[in-house]
């Protein structure tokens, strides 16, 4: 399934949600794809952020991070460039990842870099995000409080 609708589709179906801190879970069936998607989404003013599985992909855990604004291009060609996609979890050391911006304003992690946000996050009360947008950076911050069972269901969902 295209990563640029998922969080369409995830929105749109109806399921099964849960909240902890500012994120809510989600798992819904793809009508179209009968695909499992399964998810925990927490929307901000300057972005939102969706750490996934999807069944029709390698079921494997993504993070998506969708901002309000557009993303910095290191060239004249937006699509597919891998950029700094900067986090600090509770005030601790700053972590830098390698995201794809899939889209305007899309970064996309996935496979051991996705992983690892998403192991950091599950203990934490906070994490801020950076990614570079054409006017300035854009940081965003979300309350993450409880979110580890809501991980752990998108892990063994996946």
């Amino acid at each position: 399934m295209n990563i640029a609708i998922y969080a369409v589709v995830l929105t749109a179906l109806k399921g099964v949600s849960t909240n902890a801190g500012n994120f809510t879970y989600d798992e819904r069936l793809d009508p179209i794809a009968d695909a499992l998607l399964v998810g925990v989404v927490a929307d901000q003013p300057e972005a939102k952020l969706s750490i996934a599985c999807d069944h029709s992909r390698s079921r494997t855990i993504f993070v998506t991070l969708d901002t309000r604004d557009v993303l910095a291009p290191l060239s004249s060609s937006l699509f597919r460039e891998l950029r700094t996609f900067q986090y600090r979890v509770d005030r601790g050391s700053v972590h830098r990842a390698s995201a794809e911006y899939t889209h305007i304003d899309r970064a996309f992690l996935d496979g051991a870099e996705g992983r690892a946000f998403a192991q950091r996050l599950a203990d934490s009360e906070r994490v801020v995000i950076r990614v570079d947008g054409t006017r300035g950076p854009i940081d965003v911050s979300y309350d993450t409080t409880g979110l580890r069972p809501l991980i752990a269901r998108v892990a063994e969902r996946c």
